[in-house]
């Protein structure tokens, strides 16, 4: 176990929004989490799966909903009302660990929620992806662990300020049953598809909410997490960190490091140089953020522009002289860059709970490498683009979720892994 210090929080923001493949929510919502954190002067201590046993209980508690949204709102407090609605619901389980539902911002609801319900603060070192993902049959528990009950409620906001719970169950699936994970897998679909309208309620959700669900056992958080993600998060956060400001060879530079952990970089660069983003289309629908983005790189004189297609994640990537995706959801297309210096000052602005030695780590995080979301981008800004690949699990059991959001963008084809789209980046 491994009691998490506030530099450390930095740093787990720096890389888990390098991991989130441009989703997960924007740096400023995870820093106005990290003040919320060191606000209610708990320690957050980091637990690793093989470290629970099978009378402990864990819960997923998170945001969903328009990272938009969950930027401009937050949770208000709809976090802590997340753990206490689980556990008076399933008072024969005592809830002692939280679970963070994806990599990214969401890692931080959990931290919070835990921080504000337990003693001691604990929250689980794995998530449900790896990286941030749209929906929640994308998760890799979906297909492992009964969805329900199921809580949404909503974040008070506005003139009158009123707190809901929704409280959604479905017939439970016991383990062995034959198509055990299909059933498992089609009701975190049912749910998502009850749970979405109810987020784009004007005047109640407004486009974000808390959720929790997936009650588990320390057994199950074994097998049905994929593990190590918090703390590789931060270990990339720490590195990023590392690097000089005025690195030319950033990626060469970051894949040598994402080497020593066993992940391989695969750029989306001809000469590892950065990209300018040239313009970004947005629109908030359905509870979802969808992006279209367009940057541009010349190379010997020549114009590339690559296309990122994001519903709240980056999920496909196509060169406008490529007939095929050079990256395909599940795995990450990933950002790198240095954070506009309008959108840092406000991110520090709001640090009201920090001492001023923490404002001062917080400060060169966020003045360095940083990892970046589609919220987090301005037009005209340089990037760095490359692609990691996705977490076996994903791959493996959670494809057909994949390949069907790939659709709706147009793409009929295949999943193609990187080592077939991409040059792994030599070491």
């Amino acid at each position: 176990m491994t009691i998490l210090t506030t530099e450390a929080l930095f740093n787990i923001v720096n890389g888990s929004t390098l991991l989130a493949s441009g989703g997960g929510g924007s740096i400023k919502t995870a820093y106005s989490f990290v003040n919320q954190i060191v606000e209610t002067k708990k320690s957050i201590t980091l637990c690793s799966p093989g470290s629970m046993k099978h009378s402990d209980f864990g819960v997923v508690v998170g945001a969903m909903g328009s990272p938009e949204s969950f930027e401009k709102i937050g949770l208000q407090g709809a976090e802590k009302r997340a753990v206490e609605v689980m556990q008076d619901l399933n008072k024969s389980k005592r809830i002692n660990f939280t679970i963070s539902v994806e990599t990214g911002s969401n890692i931080f609801v959990a931290m919070l929620a835990a921080a504000k319900t337990l003693d001691p603060a604990l929250v689980i070192d794995a998530d449900g992806a790896g990286r941030s993902v749209p929906t929640l049959s994308c998760l890799s528990y979906s297909s492992k662990i009964n969805i329900t009950p199921f809580v949404v409620l909503n974040a008070p906001h506005g003139e009158v300020l009123v707190e809901g719970d929704i409280v959604l169950n479905l017939p439970q699936i016991s383990d062995g049953d034959l198509g055990e994970a299909t059933k498992k897998k089609a009701q975190a679909s049912i749910v998502e598809n009850m749970v979405r309208p109810i987020l784009s309620s004007e005047g109640s959700f407004d486009g974000v909410g808390a959720i929790s669900g997936w009650i588990m056992n320390g057994n199950q958080a074994k097998s049905a997490l994929v593990s190590n993600t918090i703390s590789m998060a931060q270990s990339i956060g720490e590195q990023l960190n590392k690097f000089k400001v005025d690195d030319k060879n950033i990626i060469h530079d970051l894949a040598v490091f994402l080497n020593t952990l066993n992940i391989s970089l695969y750029s989306l660069s001809e000469t590892n140089s950065p990209f300018i983003l040239k313009s970004k289309d947005s629109v908030s629908q359905g509870g979802f953020d969808f992006n279209k983005l367009s940057f541009t790189q010349t190379v010997s004189g020549r114009v590339r522009e690559q296309i990122v297609i994001n519903q709240n994640e980056n999920l496909l990537i196509w060169d406008k002289d490529k007939d095929h995706p050079l990256t395909i959801c599940p795995d990450s297309i990933c950002m790198l860059g240095k954070l506009d210096e309008t959108i840092k000052d406000d991110i520090l602005a709001g640090l009201s709970s920090l001492s001023g030695i923490e404002k001062e780590e917080a400060d060169t995080s966020l003045s360095g490498w940083h990892g970046l979301s589609v919220e987090d981008l301005v037009e005209g800004q340089e990037v760095y683009l490359f692609s990691l690949p996705a977490p076996e699990t994903l791959k493996n059991e959670n494809q057909e979720v994949f390949s069907a959001l790939a659709k709706q963008f147009g793409y009929y084809g295949s999943y193609e892994s990187l080592d077939k789209l991409l040059t792994k980046e030599n070491i």
